[in-house]
């Protein structure tokens, strides 16, 4: 197209100088019959202007198609940049039509290996918000050996806490989440009951240090349970009135948590639930006069959950004053240990333990 137009005006300056000729020599011809005398016109000033205004038109026209390349390759750069925006576009639309039962669902367990008894905690991130979810335990053949249902919370997340039977023969097992479309499991074994150390020992305990509290008294509650877990208390007056607190189980496994109440007192039955990762239990307490005589209450716990060979096993906890409390403990093999002792009057609590009759092969 740009030759085209050069081309064009080329021919255009050749026909003006064309003409320009003719007309010179024409004029020539007239002024030599008038005159009758020979002049030849000078036009060399006149072409050397037409011959610089060829070449700047020329060099204009070479701009032209200069400026005219620059934008073929902005026009095939802007074509390309359409073409990735349309891919974006597209892959955009795919990515927003996306099911969000798609989204991965990631299942982490504490550990990888339990006894029977221990307490498996789940976390699961990428479930789908506020959705029934089936947490299961299934054994090495698919058999779903626990079935519980819990909920995921608005951002996806679930936190589960399940717990073992005691009776769980050791094998490899599964622990599975379903929910929706989704589903998610990772393997677990499960040994045999650890003897040598009370480390992710389920075992929980708890009693109260008195069975009868005069009013405007503290109550103590103390026990064990599995170290740096969490453990509820709530405690209920005869009319339903709570106080509530939690406490975390020290680095030996025990805990303390203290309760305090308001007036006015309250006469009476007063229990108190101690929870510790879905585990709870009940103590009953009586606040009135200070005298401990006549209350039924009865405790009885383990200090620990697991013993080591040779071991000394200490049973403590609270009873009527002045009773006797007696002790049998039986081996696997039948062979029994037992001894008796006396439930103080002025503290309620006794403490059990086998001297000597530490556990032997």
């Amino acid at each position: 197209m740009l030759n085209r137009y050069a081309m064009v005006t080329i021919g255009i300056l050749s026909l003006l100088i064309a003409i320009a000729a003719v007309y010179g020599i024409s004029n020539f011809s007239q002024t030599q019959a008038k005159s009758g005398q020979v002049t030849v016109p000078d036009y060399s000033a006149q072409l050397d202007s037409l011959k610089s205004q060829v070449v700047s038109m020329n060099s204009k026209i070479d701009s032209i198609s200069n400026k005219l390349a620059v934008l073929d390759a902005l026009k095939s750069n802007v074509s390309d940049i359409q073409g990735k925006l349309s891919d974006i576009e597209n892959k955009g639309i795919q990515a927003s039509q996306t099911p969000s039962g798609s989204v991965s669902l990631a299942l982490v367990l504490d550990k990888s290996t339990y006894v029977p008894g221990d307490t498996v905690r789940i976390t699961a991130i990428g479930v789908n918000p506020l959705k029934t979810v089936q947490v299961q335990l299934l054994d090495n053949g698919g058999f779903v050996i626990i079935h519980k249902d819990t909920w995921s919370d608005s951002t996806g997340k679930l936190s589960y806490d399940l717990q073992l039977s005691n009776s769980l023969l050791a094998g490899n097992y599964k622990v599975q989440l379903m929910s929706d479309q989704q589903t998610q499991s990772q393997p677990i074994t499960i040994g045999g009951s650890s003897t040598g150390q009370t480390t992710g020992s389920s075992s929980f305990t708890a009693q109260t240090d008195k069975s009868v509290y005069p009013t405007g008294s503290f109550i103590q509650v103390t026990g064990i349970g599995p170290v740096g877990s969490s453990v509820t208390g709530i405690m209920t007056s005869p009319s339903g009135k709570t106080y509530s607190t939690v406490v975390t189980v020290q680095s030996d496994g025990s805990y303390l948590m203290i309760f305090s109440t308001s007036q006015p007192y309250e006469i009476g039955q007063w229990n108190i639930a101690v929870t510790n990762l879905g585990q709870t239990k009940t103590l009953y307490i009586n606040i009135g006069s200070g005298n401990s005589a006549g209350s039924s209450t009865f405790t009885a716990q383990t200090d620990k959950g697991v013993y080591p060979l040779g071991g000394m096993i200490e049973v403590t906890g609270n009873g009527p004053a002045a009773t006797s409390v007696t002790g049998i403990m039986t081996s696997p093999s039948g062979k029994t240990f037992s001894t008796a002792v006396t439930v103080q009057a002025d503290f309620p609590q006794y403490y059990l333990i086998k001297p000597g009759s530490g556990i032997s092969q």
